[in-house]
């Protein structure tokens, strides 16, 4: 039996409920999944408490575990990306993302205090988004990008989109919805 095959059956056992499947699972998975925590998040004790929510929610989600859809350890890290960046939006909830202008003029993202290699890969990861969106209907694709590269409001989409609020509003949940998914399946 191979890593992953054995890791599935942990998760399938997990879902039963098995504390010693849990256990073993904690002790192969920890040390991998708190360095990715603690790279994403710069911050040691933050890096912790998600990491025993991403535990938490393995206990209580092994169930929803698809073999077919992803490795144990990828669904792992997807758990791991999803809880850190719902901690990171919490601490920031008033923009939808760090800094609009990268949108414009990627070559310029590490104009600021980035390294080289977070240059890369926020440019690869905006490459990714706007991808994503191409793949979105005109409203959703319009109403998000206005928000995510001029950091306007709903009600300025609408008056510069000239179309109802309400529309707007269901228009950008919709392509939330859609890009959640299209970046689920991304980094399966």
């Amino acid at each position: 039996m191979d890593q992953a095959s054995i890791e599935a059956e942990l998760i399938r056992r997990i879902a039963l409920k098995e504390r010693d499947a849990f256990d073993e699972l904690y002790s192969r998975y920890s040390r991998p999944l708190f360095s990715y925590t603690y790279n994403f998040l710069k911050d040691r004790m933050m890096a912790e408490e998600v990491l025993q929510d991403v535990f938490v929610k393995i206990w209580r989600t092994a169930g929803t575990y698809k073999p077919a859809l992803s490795r144990p350890f990828s669904w792992a890290v997807l758990v791991t990306k999803r809880l850190c960046i719902d901690r990171l939006r919490r601490l920031k909830p008033e923009t939808v993302v760090e800094d609009p202008s990268i949108y414009h003029h990627p070559e310029d993202a590490g104009s600021g205090e980035r390294s080289p290699s977070e240059t890369v890969v926020m440019n690869d990861e905006i490459g990714r988004l706007r991808a994503m969106l191409e793949k979105l209907p005109q409203a959703q694709k319009d109403s998000l990008s206005l928000a995510m590269s001029k950091g306007m409001t709903q009600q300025e989409i609408s008056v510069e989109l000239n179309i109802p609020l309400g529309t707007v509003k269901t228009a950008m949940r919709r392509g939330m919805q859609r890009l959640k998914q299209l970046m689920a399946h991304s980094y399966e």
